[in-house]
């Protein structure tokens, strides 16, 4: 391997594993191994003249590295598959790169990489990784076709014409049209998304509290609601075959009919999470656009939610949801055999009020009174799931407590049914929102009384009432507590890593509300604001005329300010010459923008004769270095030693 190869191997890798690394947690093990120990081999071996594969052997380890990736995912061709035989080739590739057009292509598929890490994750940190990584290959790419300056010359170029890039980027990101949905109708299925699911039995809503994911943000129009009012309804719960409560079947309704009380308007920020259902806060009034209300009062999406997204809604929290319906009477089917005790127990109430509220009261006396606790590891029930928790366990997390009270109210002939969620949230003081997470997933019940139509009843607030006042972690005994919260066992530091949290979490809110957030739809009202209407034919012809208007005054902008430094200082080589051609108009000698060195070192020598040698050495050495690419390191010592003994004076 030649030296100049040798030089540029260690900066092209580098760049190609920046721009790998977030696909190593995502990449099946061997092709990690594959890509880290050919990397590790060719650089081993550049430095120690080892033996390199032939073409050969190479081709025969591509097709072998082809059909491995093709077999790891089942011969689908998807994006996991895409970016895993992307990841194949390249650690192939460095092998490769035997030309200065080998290294070209090996760092334009190193752009093309970055990209592709934007269709995993679009969040903050990923954007400003993705900055980092583009920043680094575009160095490297200055590197390799300008090898006689420093490594830390070619960086500052690169952030410069980034920078410069800016402008640009901005005006096509406001301007450009936008495309509805997902890039190329792509949606990643093998993200793994952690939420709410369909069926609620014991375990499904205590093994989010592990999670500290965040489910969604809100943001109040006004003043925030109480404690007692944060419960964010998602999806009801009707069927029940002894052990599991299921969706029942809904329609939509233009507006659910809801009565009495006052509004509140709010913003959602929801995380992907793969089903149809949004969260509202109990109750919703109103759907947003991708959205439909559904007769249990709840809000269905068109389709799966697998991106971010934002809406606005308004709920009420005080209301009457009016008469019960025919087809609401789902809500007191119940298996007919199983949990002997239990039906007792309901139909003894039964029996003794006759006025459903007395009923629902003395179930909420009955879990109050008989030494139930709330617990995130409850033993295993039996077969008689409601009669083993109600009578020998007593020690569940909400959706055991929901499940047994839904069970006792339809048993009492009263109409039941169970709300999945969250409840509560955290205000983050430096936004003025509420962050959710899969940590606040909570089930409560709902029953149907005369005169108020679904009352919302909430059985864990009869055990542990801290629950909906602090949040899970003041509910829970502190044995279970151990290893969740870290923050709280570092003393001085807790409020000042809070802070932190808080601000970064902010940062990313922003975020995603002006940069993610900025849909079709937003950049209508945008462009309607400034007088262009899309859905006009004049209006694309105004959009097409002020873009090419703003690139040309940027472009104008950086041609006025390169021909106001004809001379770019980019590295040690540039510099010289700077200091070089400085010497010489201090005695009248100056070269006129745009003039090259070989051109300018003609004029000169023809006004200063007694210069020529001189002139003559160093512009020679420059073009070497700058242009031939064939100057070393011993060439560049010795253009600066001359640059700094060349002292012409000035003629008398």
């Amino acid at each position: 391997m030649k030296a100049t190869d040798k030089k540029h191997l260690l900066p092209i890798l580098g760049a190609i594993l920046l721009a790998v690394s977030p696909h190593l947690f995502r990449l099946p093990p061997w092709i990690v191994i594959w890509c880290l120990a050919f990397w590790a081999y060719v650089l081993a071996a550049s430095k120690n003249n080892w033996y390199r594969p032939g073409r050969t052997i190479l081709v025969i380890l591509t097709i072998g590295g082809f059909i491995g990736g093709l077999a790891t995912y089942g011969f689908k061709f998807n994006l996991d598959t895409g970016v895993g035989l992307l990841a194949v080739m390249l650690g192939l590739k460095p092998f490769e790169m035997k030309t200065h057009r080998d290294r070209m292509v090996t760092l334009f598929l190193v752009y093309f990489l970055v990209i592709t890490n934007l269709l995993y994750s679009n969040n903050l940190v990923m954007s400003l990784f993705m900055f980092a990584s583009v920043l680094l290959a575009t160095a490297v790419l200055i590197r390799i076709n300008h090898p006689s300056g420093s490594f830390a010359a070619n960086l500052r170029l690169s952030g410069v014409i980034m920078v410069q890039a800016l402008p640009m980027m901005i005006v096509l990101f406001f301007l450009f049209p936008r495309i509805q949905g997902t890039l190329f109708g792509m949606s990643n299925q093998s993200i793994a998304i952690t939420g709410i699911g369909d069926r609620l039995s014991p375990g499904s809503i205590s093994k989010l509290v592990l999670s500290d994911e965040i489910a969604f943000r809100a943001e109040f129009k006004n003043s925030i609601p109480g404690p007692d009012r944060l419960y964010w309804r998602g999806i009801v719960f009707q069927h029940f075959d002894g052990k599991t409560w299921s969706r029942g079947q809904t329609r939509p309704v233009r507006q659910a009919p809801v009565s009495a009380g006052s509004t509140v308007g709010y913003t959602l920020t929801l995380e992907p999470q793969g089903e149809k259902w949004l969260f509202a806060l109990d109750m919703p009034i109103t759907s947003p656009p991708m959205a439909r209300m559904q007769n249990d009062h709840t809000l269905m999406a068109y389709r799966k939610l697998k991106a971010r997204i934002r809406y606005n809604v308004i709920s009420q929290t005080t209301y009457n949801t009016g008469d019960f319906k025919s087809e609401e009477r789902t809500a007191l089917i119940l298996p007919a055999q199983g949990n002997p005790k239990s039906t007792a127990l309901a139909r003894s109430w039964a029996d003794t009020f006759d006025n459903p509220a007395k009923i629902v009261n003395k179930a909420l006396e009955f879990f109050s009174q008989n030494d139930f606790v709330y617990s995130l590891n409850p033993p295993l029930l039996k077969e008689d799931a409601i009669d083993d928790f109600l009578f020998k366990t007593r020690k569940g997390y909400c959706e055991h407590y929901a499940s047994a009270f839904a069970f006792l109210m339809r048993k009492a002939k009263i109409p039941a049914r169970i709300v999945g969620g969250y409840l509560g949230g955290e205000l983050n003081p430096y936004g003025n929102y509420l962050i959710v997470r899969q940590s606040d997933a909570h089930a409560w019940v709902e029953v149907w009384l005369p005169a108020r139509g679904w009352v919302r009843i909430d059985p864990t607030s009869a055990v542990a009432p801290e629950r909906v006042e602090q949040g899970f972690e003041a509910a829970l005994p502190p044995e279970e507590l151990e290893g969740f919260f870290l923050l709280k066992h570092l003393g001085p530091l807790q409020s000042h890593l809070k802070k932190i949290i808080f601000r970064w979490d902010a940062a990313n809110n922003y975020w995603n509300q002006w940069v993610l957030g900025y849909s079709y739809q937003r950049q209508r009202e945008l462009l309607a604001q400034i007088g262009i209407n899309i859905g006009s034919w004049k209006g694309p012809v105004k959009l097409i005329l002020l873009v090419l208007g703003l690139i040309s005054f940027f472009v104008f902008l950086i041609s006025m300010r390169l021909f106001k430094t004809p001379v770019a200082k980019t590295d040690d080589v540039q510099r010289c010459y700077v200091k070089f051609c400085a010497k010489l108009t201090r005695v009248g000698l100056t070269r006129k923008p745009g003039q090259g060195p070989v051109d300018f070192a003609k004029t000169a020598i023809d006004l200063r004769r007694d210069l020529e040698v001189n002139i003559q050495e160093i512009t020679d050495l420059y073009v070497l270095l700058r242009y031939a690419r064939g100057g070393d390191e011993n060439a560049l010592k010795k253009f600066k030693e001359r640059v700094k003994e060349f002292a012409p004076k000035p003629t008398i």
